[in-house]
Parts: C-alpha cells; structure tokens; sequence
C-alpha cells in the first residue's frame, strides 16, 4: 500500500528535515553521505532534487522511525533504484 503525503506541494519543507530524511535513509543502507557527494556530486545532486521534492516525505519519514530495514521504502521512494545501485557499488568496491 502506498501512503502519500495529502499535505504535500513537492517542494521542500526546510534543508535540515530534508537532510535529515535523506542522511537517514542512506546510514540505514550503509552508504557515506560525504563520501558519495565528493564522488559524484552530479548523480548526488539529482538524489537531493528527488528526495525534496517527493510528495511521500511523510511516509519516509514514518517509516524511518518504525522500522528503517523494513523495504517497503522501496515501492514509493523515487531514489531506491538510485539508493539500491548506490550500495551495490559501495559494498563492492569498500
């Protein structure tokens, strides 16, 4: 079941909830913020651009809280292809 965000614009509410959402939705795959911005700050900048823009903030943010390993994340986040190929490529090469 997909729940969206009634409330949302898709816009962004502020920069720290939005780092806040992404910073945790990348710890939970293991992935390095900094690490992956310094190596490809292009592919990084259009995972920012999606995740403040994305009208299931709410539900992210729900679901990082009630179970952040749970996958259901990956049917509604418009970056879990991007979050998912991100860490095959981390886990491979570190």
């Amino acid at each position: 079941m997909q729940i969206r965000n009634a409330g949302s614009t898709g816009k962004p509410t502020t920069r720290d909830e939005h780092d806040e959402l992404l910073d945790c939705r990348m710890a939970m795959l293991g992935l390095d913020l900094y690490a992956i911005e310094c190596g490809d700050s292009e592919e990084f900048d259009k995972i920012k651009r999606r995740c403040a823009s994305c009208s299931y903030r709410e539900a992210c943010a729900v679901d990082l809280k009630r179970d952040p390993n749970n996958p259901v994340w990956e049917t509604y986040c418009p970056n879990s292809g991007a979050f998912i190929a991100l860490a095959e490529t981390w886990w491979l090469t570190h």
